[in-house]
């Protein structure tokens, strides 16, 4: 624990994420005096409050070490899975719900007890069990959706997001975890900002109508410039690294926030849940993070681990 609080790297990304917090609250307050802007500093306000909550929340949880970044990540999970599951319908499933609970739990649970091996075959056994539930019910009929919300909620929620648990394992895991989320998150902002001051040509329109190419290329070019501009505290990842490293970040904080998109339009709602009045729910915060997370961890794995770090 001392390690990680003590930890030059630890301590260099929360100095940068109350400085881009405070900078931003600067900058929402500016705006709000000039009367064209209002709207403008109201769209932003929107994503930036939950971070005044979630943020010391992950700084803290990061400092404390990996059963607590284990243990915050699994009620992230939880919830998250628990507003899919209200807003598919799923919820009102008692049998699925807990094949649902009991899978991210035996996966958090593998993740705390460090079993690599066994992380990576648990989504094999809750879908399995999913599988089971209409046999022990002796039911058919709207069987194949339950299981498949199920599995949905299992492993891209609860599966993908547990693999930021393992990124603290690495050396100087700490700065890489916090790297990601924060990366993550002003690809989100950047896209946002630069769609609405320069967006013109929009794509993925029956998804997303607001996603523009010039929010995508400026979501880019910020990602790349905060990458480099925190190498010096990534030392293992050399140029190639730190390119692919922003790539994932941009491509899958797209993709990302495109899936859950994509979900709510087929159900017809605007948000995944209403944890935070106003805001929307946990979901909809973490919907870029989810993608991103196994995707940079493999990344990491495959390239910088000693080899048999992950058993």
């Amino acid at each position: 624990m001392l390690m990680v609080w003590s930890s030059a790297s630890y301590q260099f990304f929360c100095i940068l994420f109350l400085a881009v917090i405070g900078g931003c609250g600067m900058l929402i307050a500016v705006l709000k005096t000039i009367p064209r802007f209002r709207d403008l500093a109201a769209s932003i306000w929107r994503p930036y409050f939950p971070w005044l909550i979630m943020g010391p929340l992950i700084l803290g949880a990061v400092g404390l070490g990996e059963g607590a970044v284990a243990l915050s990540l699994f009620l992230l999970s939880i919830f998250c899975a628990k507003e899919f599951a209200k807003a598919t319908g799923l919820y009102r499933e008692g049998w699925f719900m807990a094949v649902l609970y009991l899978g991210i739990a035996g996966i958090y649970g593998a993740v705390w007890m460090g079993w690599f091996g066994l992380f990576t075959a648990m989504p094999v056994y809750a879908a399995a069990a999913l599988f089971l539930i209409p046999i022990l019910k002796n039911q058919s009929k709207g069987m194949i959706q339950r299981v498949g919300l199920s599995a949905i909620a299992l492993i891209y929620i609860g599966w993908f997001l547990s693999h930021l648990a393992f990124l603290e394992a690495f050396p100087n895991g700490a700065a890489y975890l916090l790297y990601l989320i924060m990366g993550t998150e002003l690809n989100d902002a950047s896209a946002f900002l630069f769609g609405k001051f320069f967006g013109k040509h929009r794509f993925i329109s029956n998804i997303s109508p607001k996603k523009t190419i010039e929010g995508s290329l400026g979501a880019l070019a910020v990602t790349s410039l905060y990458t480099w501009g925190v190498s010096g505290y990534l030392p293992e990842l050399h140029f190639g690294l730190l390119s692919l490293s922003a790539l994932i970040i941009w491509l899958g904080g797209t993709f990302g926030d495109l899936i859950i998109s994509f979900v709510k339009r087929d159900i017809g709602i605007k948000d995944m849940g209403a944890l935070i009045p106003g805001h929307g729910g946990l979901l909809d915060r973490a919907d870029s993070l989810i993608f991103v997370a196994p995707l940079y961890f493999h990344m990491l794995k495959y390239f910088i681990a000693p080899t048999g770090f992950f058993q």
